[in-house]
Order: C-alpha cells, then sequence, then structure tokens
C-alpha cells in the first residue's frame, strides 16, 4: 500500500509514501477513519521524503514514547518548521503550503504514529482543528472533555461516568481533535490517538462542557472566568507550538474560539462516584 485517504477531525487526509503509508494503516484504530464516501482530501501527508537537514535555530526539545526517543523541534531560515528525530528522521511543515507535511520516519510503527500527529498539529489548525489533552466523554449527544496534566485523573473521572452515568460512552482517552468556529459551538472528533487505551471511534460531538479537574479532598466544582477558561485549556494543546510566536498566534486564536464555543467549569475532586455525579448534575443542569 502506497498511498489511504483518511478523515480526521473532519478533514479528509491523504498519505503518500513508498513504504511507511502500509505501516500506518497497520496501527491499531487507523483503519476506523479510511474515507469511505468520495470527498477531496483537504490535508497531504507526504511520507517517505527526501529528509532536508537544513541548519535550524532550536525552539524545544523533548522526550518522547515514554523517554525512548527524542525530538528537536526548530525552524530553518526559510521559515519552515522541522520536528527531528536523531540524524535523518523528521517531520517538516512550511506554512507557505499550510495544507501538506513532509514526514521522514521509517522502521518504527510508534515513532511514526506520533509523527502524524505532529503533521496533524501543524495542518489542522488552520482549519479550527487541534488535538487536545484529554480524556472525553459522551452523555446524551454532548462531550465532556476532561483536562489536566499527566497525572491528575482524567482517565478515572471519565471512567466514572462510565460506571455511574447511566447511557455514557468513551470517545478518546488521550488526544482527540477539537473543532471550532468564529461562532457556534465547538465539537469534538474522536482520533486515531487514544494513548494507551484503544478507543478509535469516528464519531463528533457538540461539547457540553471543558472539565479542568484538580485532586481535592473533597468535591467541588465552580464556573470559570474567561481568563481562568483559557489558562485551563492552552497548556493541553500541543505543547511544542507554545514555543513559536507563529505557532502561538495560532494557538491563543484557537482556544479563544473554543472557550467561546463551550462552558467551562473547574473540579476540585476525589475519585468517587459523587465526583462524576457532581460534574454531572453541574454540567447538564445548565444546558
Amino acid at each position: 500500500m502506497t498511498d489511504a485517504t483518511l478523515v480526521i477531525g473532519g478533514l479528509a487526509l491523504r498519505l503518500d509514501g513508498s513504504t511507511s503509508v502500509a505501516t500506518v494503516m497497520a496501527l491499531p484504530g487507523m483503519r476506523t477513519f479510511v474515507l469511505r464516501t468520495a470527498a477531496t482530501p483537504r490535508l497531504h501527508f507526504e511520507f517517505d521524503a527526501t529528509p532536508d537537514m537544513s541548519a535550524i535555530r532550536e525552539l524545544h526539545h523533548f522526550e518522547v514514547l515514554d523517554g525512548a526517543a527524542e525530538c528537536l523541534f526548530g525552524v530553518d531560515a526559510d521559515g519552515v518548521y522541522h520536528y527531528r528525530f536523531g540524524d535523518s528522521r523528521e517531520v517538516r511543515f512550511d506554512p507557505r503550503r499550510p495544507d501538506e507535511a513532509a514526514i521522514t520516519v521509517m522502521g518504527n510503527p510508534c515513532l511514526l504514529r506520533f509523527a502524524m500527529w505532529l503533521a496533524y498539529c501543524m495542518t489542522g489548525v488552520a482549519h479550527g482543528r487541534l488535538p487536545i489533552h484529554s480524556s472525553v466523554v459522551i452523555c446524551d449527544g454532548r462531550a465532556v472533555m476532561c483536562l489536566g496534566e499527566s497525572g491528575t485523573g482524567k482517565s478515572t473521572h471519565t471512567r466514572l461516568w462510565l460506571d455511574n452515568i447511566p447511557g455514557t460512552h468513551l470517545l478518546n482517552d488521550d488526544s482527540p481533535i477539537m473543532a471550532v468556529r468564529r461562532e457556534g459551538p465547538a465539537e469534538v472528533y474522536g482520533s486515531p490517538w487514544s494513548g494507551k487505551t484503544h478507543c478509535y471511534r469516528q464519531e463528533h460531538y457538540p461539547v457540553a462542557a471543558l472539565l479542568r479537574l484538580e485532586q481535592k479532598n473533597e468535591n467541588t466544582i465552580r464556573p470559570l472566568s474567561t481568563l481562568e477558561a483559557f489558562a485551563a485549556l492552552q497548556p493541553s494543546c500541543p505543547p511544542a507550538m507554545a514555543h513559536d510566536e507563529r505557532c502561538l498566534d495560532m494557538v491563543v486564536r484557537f482556544v479563544g474560539h473554543a472557550i467561546g464555543g463551550a462552558p467551562s467549569y473547574h473540579l476540585g475532586c476525589l475519585p468517587n462516584a459523587a465526583a462524576a455525579r457532581l460534574s454531572h448534575t453541574t454540567i447538564y443542569g445548565n444546558l
């Protein structure tokens, strides 16, 4: 297989490459997002592209795959962004061609999945789509996006909804795609990136609420002000993009539309059923 077309976040995405496309399509959950009807691709990812190892100005350096690999994020003299893994593997994005990305990452399926996620972050934001680090539960045809740093209890809280709130199901447990517009409600889509929980759903729903979690010794919930809502959501956006002014501008605009399209709450909580019932009653009682 040298090409495929997927639909991720409501955008048709064309994949081309000599060998890596087959590896990508064999990853768990990826075939859930294969395009089933005729549509013109909005995005294009070229796999196995010739690497461009131009000199770059470093913007950010971070570990990926639980520390198994390192990534250098930088920009070259022409304004092209590079995510580099070692000497010959990279994801390349040229803002002058905002719907395209080149991916040169071979031989490591997990790294290929992550490279594709990076490419989607860079190309999707111009279309009002961005992966958000969150766990998302669906109830009554609407989505609750649980936000917070790793270890905050996002997955635990959504699981408590599943166990205690009838008619709920999980949409994604790590990196769903949030979609925003200048006006109207925000939406959230399932994605092929769901962390250690294999939950891959080709579904999308309006966002009932953004729920910022904090571990506490009692259960409390309150609505967030606009500034607090911004501060709750922005850290859950792709982190490397915050290290470049052009990328950060796009993220800031995205977050502004997102918090205008969905109410936001802070939940101080224990890992118990009462916390799930409190957040459910508050969010759905205010719709």
